[in-house]
């Protein structure tokens, strides 16, 4: 039985007149009104075509940042669905039972969301991003359509994205996951999610709302739990995401720390678990990839190849320090090849990778100065991909992003044998 004595007044009241519902869809956002109601009257239409049969609620819960919808909320009604609204100001729950003081942020907006949606006894919780064109109406019921059909506790999205926009992703968060947890959900870092009412009440069970996980890395986690907590996991086609698209050497040291030092963090917190797999399997994956445009993306190669060039001059002596010699040989012999044969191998990138997860363990350095010195080397490996892959098909692309996961996949026993005996190699 859920205490609902806890809950701010206007989701107390809203859930004992619903009293349960079988599906619960979460707008996390702190966004201005007008975007949330676009979002808002595409996700009940969307549960009115695709969901007419079940009992749905809509909660928007905000975040509380600057900026918010607070002041537009009040006039935003749904004809077809109860919408549910929590401003940031209700929001200060901490699960069921005690006040929640933290700072503004998503992972506010989402604990809600979950916390109300077990306290309404969902089947089925779907969570979508506030950016209109990230979703149609359709996107919900692909979302739900797994867990309330086939009985997946975690669906995650599959975009379609240019080929060169989410590097980051496709050659360092894709790759690392799906050898680190052996499933291959593509997209690990996803904004919209479906889940079952099992794995809701297992969310909120885990000692992580408090900590610098849930504030920083939810999206990761969100999928990792799911992974790693034996949940039955698949991925839905849900189209073009949409965002601004950006050249990948821009402001890249920040995003990739705040991209890094979380996935590194829960590769320890795991590594009882990550040790024990060996390979990876494809994951169910819905739907048909929706005829959809993806914006085009440019990258500036020859900048990418001279701060891999300078990075190697200039960071030599840190890099070292994380680095074993024969990377390092390696590395050396890249940096003084020509543009059109500047080509990372897979091989070679992977043991990299796992070479800084390591160093984030044992703190060879500070971690802030670890992950600025993997800057150069991501665009080094950035240039690459473009080079390689600029004039292919789709085709052709999706073969060397497998291969280069292959190659992940494959240099794991490198990982494992310097994880467990860190003191028989120091660089």
């Amino acid at each position: 039985m859920v205490d609902l004595s806890t809950l701010p007044e206007e989701a107390r009241q809203a859930v004992e007149r619903l009293g349960s519902v079988d599906i619960v869809v979460g707008i996390p956002s702190d966004e201005d009104g007008g975007r949330i109601e676009t979002v808002a009257r595409a996700v009940s239409a969307g549960l009115a075509e695709r969901c007419g049969q079940y009992r749905s609620a809509i909660i928007h819960a905000d975040g509380g940042l600057a900026g918010g919808s607070r002041k537009r909320l009040p006039a935003l009604s749904l004809e077809d669905t109860p919408l549910i609204r929590v401003p940031y100001e209700l929001s200060l729950v901490h699960r069921l039972s005690a006040p929640y003081h933290g700072m503004p942020g998503r992972d506010v907006a989402f604990r809600v969301i979950l916390t109300l949606a077990h306290a309404l006894n969902v089947k089925a919780c779907v969570v979508v991003a506030p950016d209109v064109g990230s979703h149609s109406s359709g996107s919900v019921g692909r979302l739900l359509g797994p867990v309330l059909q086939d009985g997946y506790d975690f669906v995650a999205p599959r975009y379609h994205r240019h080929r060169f926009d989410g590097t980051i992703v496709t050659g360092i968060v894709y790759p690392f996951t799906r050898a680190l947890y052996g499933k291959r959900i593509r997209q690990p870092l996803g904004d919209d999610f479906g889940l079952s009412g099992r794995l809701v009440g297992d969310y909120l069970r885990q000692p992580v709302w408090d900590t610098d996980v849930a504030r920083f890395a939810l999206n990761l986690w969100i999928t990792t739990r799911a992974t790693c907590g034996g949940f039955r996991v698949c991925q839905a086609y849900l189209g073009a995401r949409a965002h601004a698209a950006r050249d990948p050497a821009i402001d890249l040291s920040t995003m990739l720390s705040q991209i890094l030092d979380p996935l590194f963090t829960d590769m320890d917190r795991n590594n009882a678990v990550w040790q024990r797999i060996r390979g990876s399997e494809p994951v169910p994956t819905f739907g048909d990839p929706l005829d959809v445009d993806a914006a085009p993306v440019s990258a500036n190669l020859q900048r990418m190849r001279e701060s891999f060039r300078l990075g190697y001059q200039t960071l030599d002596e840190v890099w070292s320090q994380i680095l074993p010699p024969t990377t390092m040989l390696d590395l050396k012999r890249l940096s003084r090849a020509s543009d059109r044969d500047l080509l990372f191998p897979d091989e070679l990138w992977a043991r990299v990778l796992y070479d800084f997860a390591l160093g984030h363990h044992l703190r060879v350095m500070a971690r802030e100065h670890l992950l600025g010195a993997l800057t150069p080397l991501y665009l080094g490996w950035v240039a690459s991909f473009v080079t390689q892959t600029e004039s292919a098909g789709a085709d052709e692309v999706d073969a060397q992003v497998e291969r280069l996961c292959q190659a992940f996949e494959s240099e794991k026993r490198y990982l494992i044998s310097r994880w467990r005996w860190p003191d028989r190699f120091n660089p």
